[in-house]
């Protein structure tokens, strides 16, 4: 081989090594390049999965569960959406209060009221919202015209978490009082106002007389009975009390100013009342047909012995009975006696028209 060969070679060798050479470094770039490309499309994948897996997990809290399982909750005052969540988790409600305050930056602003709750366990979010929304649990109690506080503190008891002896006792001990109350009197037969009340059931049972005192005397001042009104010789009271009897006895809508006028007139001439409702109030309430023994009983109530008015309302008196109170019709009557079936009453000034209208009302069944 000649020398030109061998340089010839040599230089072949030389290009040869330095293309091959090149050749490994741009392919190690190259394998660079792709294992970054992989690197970052692993992590973009793992990324998405856990972007998927949180995804999928923020829509399971979100949408809750199937349980019927209900719980009470208790929102304190003052207690804001993003803290009620917390009670919430505690309770089983919901999962994760962090996820509750996230999804409730979409929602529409609501305004958490103090109260009872009830949700059930994993509760959708959606549902959650929606019982808030409406306010708390509220108990209902009625009062129809006509009771008495016995038969109110009945009602009462059959509230959750109440009782009616605790209700009643609190009714005549004096210790929530109604401006119309004599400070000889401790009960407040007769002062509370018939209407449809409610309230959390976590409400005590002096709040709840607090409410029914405060309603009959928005209702008394609306009629313009005031704890200083006096009329005919009779003060505010004793005005309730007229009240509450003309609600027993005036059966007919038409016929309380009739009945007031009545009861003045006897009380005007110093005669006994003679009122079955107030020997019916002395039993208990526990009958209304009287017998001759019943008008016997020993009782402050009973008119049938006892001149004047009974020392207390015998009833809640609704509002007809407190106007025909304040406004007694004018007559001369001193009795009456129902005639009709649909309970109108016939009155006299005189016995003997009394004794003629009591055989009309027997001759019609209605005696």
């Amino acid at each position: 081989m000649s020398h030109d060969q061998r340089e010839l070679r040599g230089a072949d060798h030389f290009g040869t090594d330095f293309t091959e050479g090149r050749f490994t470094r741009s392919g190690q770039r190259r394998m660079r390049r792709r294992r970054a490309r992989l690197m970052v499309l692993v992590a973009v994948a793992a990324v998405l999965i856990v972007v998927a897996i949180s995804y999928g997990y923020y829509r399971s809290q979100v949408g809750g569960g199937t349980s019927r399982t209900l719980v009470t909750v208790e929102a304190s005052p003052g207690e804001g959406l993003g803290q009620f969540a917390g009670t919430l988790a505690s309770r089983g409600v919901i999962g994760s209060s962090l996820i509750f305050r996230i999804w409730l930056r979409s929602q529409p602003t609501v305004i958490l009221q103090a109260g009872t709750y009830k949700f059930n366990l994993d509760a959708p979010y959606s549902k959650i919202l929606a019982i808030v929304s409406k306010g708390p649990i509220l108990d209902k109690l009625v009062i129809p015209d006509g009771l008495t506080l016995a038969q109110i503190a009945d009602r009462v008891g059959k509230l959750p978490g109440h009782s009616a002896a605790h209700f009643l006792q609190l009714a005549t001990s004096g210790k929530v009082r109604s401006p119309f109350e004599p400070s000889s009197v401790n009960t407040l037969e007769g002062l509370l106002y018939p209407d449809t009340y409610s309230f959390d059931p976590s409400t005590p049972d002096s709040q709840i007389l607090t409410m029914m005192v405060d309603a009959f005397v928005t209702q008394a001042h609306k009629l313009g009975l005031t704890p200083q009104t006096t009329e005919d010789n009779l003060s505010a009271y004793q005005i309730v009390t007229l009240a509450s009897l003309i609600e027993k006895e005036a059966v007919y809508p038409g016929d309380g100013n009739k009945v007031a006028r009545v009861i003045l007139n006897r009380l005007s001439q110093n005669m006994k009342l003679q009122l079955d409702s107030t020997v019916v109030y002395a039993l208990g309430n526990t009958t209304t047909r009287l017998s001759l023994a019943d008008l016997k009983v020993q009782s402050p109530y009973n008119t049938y012995l006892n001149s004047g008015l009974p020392p207390t309302p015998i009833s809640i008196p609704s509002e007809s009975a407190l106007k025909a109170a304040l406004a007694p019709a004018k007559g001369n009557w001193l009795y009456y006696v129902v005639v009709q079936k649909n309970g109108q009453e016939a009155f006299s000034s005189t016995y003997a028209e009394q004794l003629a209208n009591e055989q009309l009302a027997q001759s019609r069944g209605v005696g």
